[in-house]
């Protein structure tokens, strides 16, 4: 009796946490991700309609962490900081963000500017 009693109650946690696991039943479970910045802690935010925007501290100086809405992917970018803005170049493309607004710039075409929504 004392073996299925045993048994019961380790069968009854198990599913418990299992359960805990998969449907994040327990509040109280201390539950921690990583950022994009690895362990480092992010310098800033930014969201526009179409991006995801993180300023990480880099090895020499930051890193612009471009994650795009649509799930397609992300670019890391190094920028410098100037005051509140960040503004920095992949070789390609040019990309300035602060509090109000983000601008991609290419060479000879008209920048792509995104207002944005969310910063911190």
């Amino acid at each position: 009796m004392k073996i299925i009693r045993c048994f019961s109650q380790a069968t009854a946690m198990f599913v418990f946490l299992t359960l805990t696991m998969i449907l994040g039943l327990n509040a109280n479970l201390k539950v921690e991700a990583h950022s994009v910045c690895g362990l480092k802690k992010e310098t800033a935010a930014f969201k526009t309609k179409s991006y995801l925007v993180t300023i990480c501290p880099g090895e020499a100086s930051f890193q612009l962490i471009l994650t795009y809405h649509d799930g397609t992917g992300y670019k890391r970018i190094p920028v410098q900081q100037e005051g509140r803005r960040f503004r920095g170049s992949d070789g390609k493309n040019n990309y300035i963000i602060d509090r109000q607004v983000f601008v991609i710039g290419t060479d000879g075409k008209q920048p792509i500017r995104e207002v944005v929504l969310e910063s911190r």
